[in-house]
């Protein structure tokens, strides 16, 4: 019998690592079509591409009204990842349009890659790398974790492994979240900022976009201090964050996310900034459960 059911496979990395994932979509006889830019969708793209097909494999391109309207047959949507701000669920349910997203979540990797960017930053690995590439041998004096006042904003899955693995580098932990933790020592939000040495940002989705970091708060940073930001960038001043590193008002930053994806502004010229492509999630082992258990579900749900 055939199967008038088609899959669209959004996100533009599914499968590099691992190219026999399609091929439990081809033994299960899924039709299905992948992302042919081999980028980030916009939204015309997405319309273009996704149009006629009934379910889609999504990454972190914009399912906002506009887009689910104009795409008819759409039944299904698989949300490859832990973010769900790049979708409107009021268009999702009167639509009458099935949700799922990943319950394998990426707490391990987004932290390991934190406590990696601190490291760098304190002992200036990234940039003593570019020197030694460059032809010079330039010594520059760094400084330890151990001993740092360390500041976790938001204390869900990330923020808790984080912690964990925190506590064998000798660090003060100073913890800060919306909600009361039971059994934590919260601080508030203002005593953070003011007291860390190293500041993390490990929010989970804010639908109001309301700016954590704003103007205000990031001038009360810490002298020489460092900001990590592997979580959501709409709740970062990010114009005033971009001031205050190029005059050297704290000692660096490392951003993993960004206002506009791919990125390619005014960061990229701050020495003491550390940027990665949006990676917190991206690795080979949690990448490769996420995509076995989307791939699992769809399947599951072409078979409903």
């Amino acid at each position: 019998m055939k199967n008038k059911n088609s899959l669209f496979i959004a996100t533009s990395s599914f499968s590099k690592k691992n190219p026999k994932i399609l091929n439990l979509l081809k033994k299960n006889k899924i039709s299905f079509k992948t992302n042919p830019l081999n980028r980030k969708l916009n939204q015309q793209e997405t319309i273009k591409y996704a149009n006629n097909h009934t379910h889609i494999l999504a990454g972190t391109e914009i399912y906002n009204g506009n887009v689910l309207n104009k795409l008819s047959k759409l039944k299904y949507i698989f949300r490859l990842g832990s973010g769900i701000e790049n979708i409107d669920f009021n268009t999702l349910i009167n639509k009458k349009i099935k949700f799922n997203k990943s319950k394998v979540t990426p707490e391990v990797a987004v932290a390991e890659l934190t406590i990696g960017c601190c490291i760098s930053l304190l002992r200036n690995i990234h940039t003593q790398n570019d020197d030694m590439k460059n032809k010079i041998w330039n010594k520059r004096m760094g400084n330890i974790l151990y001993g740092k006042k360390f500041g976790i904003i938001g204390y869900g899955k990330v923020g808790k492994y984080l912690a964990k693995i925190l506590k064998n580098f000798g660090v003060k932990l100073i913890i800060s979240d919306k909600k009361k933790i039971k059994n934590v020592n919260q601080k508030s939000l203002n005593y953070l900022i003011s007291n860390s040495d190293v500041v993390s940002l490990n929010l989970n989705y804010v639908r109001s976009k309301k700016k954590i970091l704003t103007k205000r708060k990031l001038n009360n940073l810490k002298k020489n201090c460092i900001l990590i930001n592997t979580s959501r960038a709409e709740v970062v001043d990010n114009k005033h964050l971009y001031k205050i590193l190029k005059n050297k008002r704290i000692s660096g930053a490392a951003l993993d996310v960004f206002d506009s994806e791919p990125y390619y502004g005014n960061f990229i010229n701050l020495k003491n900034v550390l940027l990665t492509p949006h990676i917190g999630g991206y690795a080979r082992e949690i990448r490769n459960k996420m995509e076995i258990e989307a791939v699992e579900t769809i399947i599951k749900n072409f078979r409903e």
